[in-house]
């Protein structure tokens, strides 16, 4: 094969990339941006909190982000108790969650209520494993013999080890008081 001919292929190749080193090096470098992109992408889009829509639903009952006191006239006593009683049979986990420690602040405040009583010893019965957990805290706050007895009962059966390792801290500190 004649000189030129070696020539004209070899550059043929080069054109084409089969032999540019640069070429080789860009390729997993583009892939690699690509990956580091979307992964940042990803990162970003799982630090979000609530949606605007769920935030709007936790504000209409009650529950702000933000633990500023509400600007409006004093809520009584049993208007709040009646509102976190029916919170607990919410649809939002969240918000049973959240009405459960609520209720175990109220205990905790001095503000023992025996109405509070069974729909708590209900919230053991939840199907959200948190909303147990914040339940069994509530009623270790509120105490009494019914309590003990009650977290005995679903200790028992429960299956979320987060939700049974709640319910033993809250056997063990009804037995300390």
């Amino acid at each position: 094969m004649p000189t030129s001919a070696i020539q004209n292929r070899r550059a043929r190749k080069r054109i084409i990339g089969h032999e540019n080193p640069k070429s080789k090096i860009e390729m997993p470098l583009l892939i690699l941006s690509i990956l580091i992109i979307l992964g940042v992408i990803w990162w970003l889009s799982s630090q979000r909190g609530l949606s605007f829509n769920e935030k709007q639903y936790l504000k209409r009952r009650g529950y702000e982000a933000e633990d500023e006191p509400a600007d409006g006239p004093p809520i009584s006593k049993d208007t709040r108790l009646f509102n976190l009683i029916a919170s607990l049979t919410d649809l939002s986990p969240y918000a049973r969650q959240k009405a459960a420690e609520d209720l175990a602040r109220m205990c905790e405040a001095g503000q023992r209520d025996p109405r509070m009583l069974s729909a708590l010893v209900n919230a053991l019965d939840d199907s959200d494993a948190s909303v147990r957990s914040a339940a069994a805290n509530a009623l270790a706050s509120l105490g009494g013999a019914e309590a003990v007895e009650a977290l005995r009962r679903r200790i028992e059966i429960e299956e979320s080890i987060h939700a049974r390792a709640a319910m033993q801290r809250a056997l063990e500190r009804l037995r300390r008081e």
